[in-house]
C-alpha cells in the first residue's frame, strides 16, 4: 500500500512508546501506515502520495475530550450568557436589557452565574430578578447546571408554591420564616421549571450542534464522550440528529454518545449497550448521577460542609435505589460512569460497583468515576481495587481554586483534585472538560493540568502543586487515557502502525513552549481518520 499524505518536516509525537518525536508519518485508508524516520516513511511514497511539509510545526494524535455535553453547550449559544459578571447587579441589567427586547411572556433562558465571583458574595434570589422582569419568566442556571434561580412569574407556570414538596434528588429553597419559595432550585428541582420551557426546534439544534462540533475541531479534539440525550429529546432523537452531521463526508468528529442510566433497560431492547455503533457514532457509558457540585453545595460529602455545617449535600437516589440502577446496568454489559464530586457520593459508587461486580462478575468493566474532586482517605485504594477508571476535569481548578478549600476546609482540601496521587496509586485517567460547565478549549485542562493554576497564572506556584501533571502525563489524559476508557486503546489514541489517522498540527511545541503558554496553543490543522475537519 502506497501513502496517500506523509507528513514530515516538524516533531512527530506519536504518543506511541511514550512521547519522544519522529521524523515522518505516512496515512492511508484511514489510518497510520508508517511512522519513523523520513527515510523509513518515504519508501511508501508512490505517484499520488502528497507531502505535506509541517515547517517546523509539531504533529500530535487527535484529542478526545472524555467528558462533556456538546449538544448541551451548542444550545448555551442561543441562551442568555451571564458568565464572568461580577455582581447580582449586573445579572439584574443583563436580564432588563433581554426583558427590553422580547415580547412580553416569552422565556428568558441563561446560565453562567458563580455567586462567588459576584460582589455580594450571596446567592441569588427571584425578588432579585422580579424587579427588572415582571413580564418575563426567567431561568438563570448556575455555572454548575446544578442550581437556578427563578422569578415570581416562572414559579407561577411552574405552579411551584409554598405547598409544593420537594422532588426526589432536588431541593425548593424556601424563606424560613415564611415557608415561601425563594427562587432558587438545587438538582432536580430544577426540572420543574427547565421541562415547561420551550425547545429549539430540531432545525435550530442541528445548525446549534454543527457550530459547536467545528469549534470541537478548531482545538484539536477528534472525538467527543458526550452525554446528551437528555438534551436531544431521549436516545433516539439524539441519534437521529447527530447522525444528520457526523461522518467523513459531514463533519468528521467522532462521537461517544453516553446512555442515560433512566432509559438503560430501554437500550438494551433496542441492541443498545457500550460499545454498539461505528466509528463515528457509539454509544459509550451508561451514565448516572450520585450527587450534585461543589460549588452549589450540593455535592454529597461524608461531612459537612465547612462553609455551611447544615447541609452533607444531595444524594440523587436514595442506596438501595442507585445500587440496583448500577447491578441493572452492569448486568447488561455496560460499562457505568457516575458523577461523583463528594466523597459521599464517590464512596457510594464505589460501594455499588464492589456489590454488582460481586453478583455479576465481569473482569474488564472499566466503570468511571466522574470528576473525583473529593477523595477522602480510603477511596483512590479502593479505586484501583475495583479498578475504576478516573474521568477527571483539571480545568476545574482554575475557577474551583478560589473556594474550594473554603467549602471543605483545609484537611479534605488537601486529598482533593489529586490528579497526581491519582495517577501515582495506578488509577487509569482520562480527562473532559465538562464543556458547558467549563470553556470548550481542550487546551485550558492541558494548562490546567500541568500548572494548577488560573488562566492569568495565579496563584504562584500553583494551587497544591505537588497534585501537577507533567506535559506529557497531562497528554496521555487526552490521548491514551481517552482512549483507554472506551475500550478503543486499539484504535485510536496514538499514531502506531494501524492506528486511526486522527492528528492535530499545533502551532508551537507543548513539550519545549513554557508551561504558561499551554493555553495559547492555536491549532492549525485537525484531521480525523485521514479527512481534514479544521485548517486554520
Amino acid at each position: 500500500m502506497r501513502a496517500e499524505v506523509i507528513y514530515t518536516g516538524g516533531p512527530i509525537y506519536s504518543g506511541h512508546l511514550g512521547w519522544k518525536p519522529a521524523e515522518a508519518v505516512a496515512i492511508a485508508g484511514g489510518r497510520v501506515l508508517a511512522i519513523g524516520s523520513r527515510e523509513e516513511v518515504m519508501q511508501t511514497r508512490g505517484p499520488a502520495t502528497v507531502l505535506y511539509d509541517l515547517e517546523g510545526r509539531p504533529l500530535l494524535p487527535g484529542l478526545i475530550d472524555a467528558h462533556l455535553h456538546i449538544l448541551g453547550y451548542a444550545l448555551t449559544l442561543d441562551r442568555l450568557a451571564v458568565a464572568g459578571l461580577p455582581s447580582i447587579k449586573a445579572v439584574a441589567e443583563a436580564v432588563a436589557a433581554e426583558a427590553a427586547r422580547r415580547p412580553a411572556g416569552e422565556w428568558i433562558n441563561g446560565r453562567g452565574w458563580d455567586q462567588d465571583r459576584w460582589v455580594e458574595r450571596r446567592e441569588p434570589t427571584k425578588e432579585d430578578l422580579d424587579q427588572v422582569s415582571p413580564d418575563h419568566p426567567v431561568y438563570l442556571q448556575r455555572n454548575c447546571n446544578h442550581v437556578a434561580v427563578v422569578n415570581s412569574v416562572a414559579l407561577r407556570l411552574a405552579g411551584i408554591t409554598r405547598e409544593t414538596p420537594d422532588p426526589d434528588g432536588g431541593k425548593i429553597d424556601r424563606d424560613p420564616a415564611t415557608g415561601e419559595p425563594t427562587g432558587l432550585l438545587r438538582e432536580n428541582a430544577q426540572l420543574l421549571v427547565s421541562r415547561i420551557i420551550p425547545a429549539a426546534s430540531t432545525e435550530r439544534q442541528r445548525e446549534l450542534l454543527a457550530r459547536a462540533m467545528r469549534e470541537a475541531l478548531s482545538y484539536g479534539i477528534t472525538q467527543v464522550h458526550t452525554d446528551d440525550c437528555r438534551y436531544g429529546g431521549g436516545i433516539e432523537p439524539t441519534e437521529a440528529l447527530f447522525k444528520s452531521l457526523v461522518g467523513p463526508d459531514q463533519i468528521p468528529l467522532r462521537i461517544t454518545q453516553m446512555i442515560p442510566i433512566d432509559q438503560v433497560e430501554e437500550a438494551a431492547a433496542r441492541g443498545i449497550r457500550t460499545g454498539a455503533g461505528d466509528e463515528w457514532y457509539r454509544y459509550g457509558q451508561v451514565k448516572a448521577f450520585a450527587d450534585g457540585s461543589l460549588g452549589g453545595r450540593t455535592a454529597a460529602l461524608l461531612e459537612p460542609y465547612s462553609d455551611d455545617p447544615s447541609t452533607t449535600g444531595i444524594y440523587m437516589y436514595s442506596e438501595e435505589q442507585f445500587k440496583e440502577l448500577i447491578a441493572t446496568a452492569h448486568a447488561l454489559g455496560n460499562q457505568v460512569g457516575v458523577h461523583c464530586i463528594g466523597d459521599g457520593a464517590a464512596r457510594l459508587f464505589i460501594d455499588s460497583v464492589a456489590e454488582a461486580q460481586a453478583r455479576y462478575p465481569r473482569p474488564d468493566a472499566r466503570h468511571r468515576m466522574i470528576h473525583c474532586q473529593i477523595l477522602s482517605p480510603g477511596l483512590i485504594d479502593r479505586m484501583v481495587a475495583e479498578r475504576i477508571v478516573g474521568d477527571i476535569q483539571p480545568v476545574f481548578i482554575k475557577s474551583d481554586g478560589y473556594w474550594f478549600a473554603d467549602r471543605i476546609g483545609p484537611e479534605r482540601a488537601a486529598s482533593s483534585y489529586a490528579w497526581r496521587t491519582l495517577r501515582e496509586k495506578g488509577v487509569p485517567l482520562c480527562g473532559g472538560s465538562d464543556c458547558p460547565i467549563e470553556p470548550l478549549n481542550i487546551w485550558y485542562g492541558i494548562f490546567c493540568a500541568v500548572n494548577r493554576q488560573d488562566l492569568n497564572g495565579f496563584p504562584e506556584g500553583g494551587w497544591q502543586p505537588e497534585q501537577r501533571l507533567s506535559v506529557a502525563e497531562a497528554l496521555d489524559l487526552y490521548t491514551t487515557g481517552a482512549s483507554y476508557s472506551t475500550f478503543e486503546e486499539g484504535f485510536k489514541g496514538t499514531l502506531a502502525p494501524g492506528m486511526a489517522a486522527d492528528l492535530v498540527v499545533l502551532d508551537r511545541d507543548p513539550f519545549t513552549c513554557d508551561p504558561s503558554e499551554l493555553k495559547d496553543v492555536k491549532v492549525h490543522l485537525t484531521v480525523v481518520g485521514g479527512t481534514v475537519g479544521y485548517q486554520a
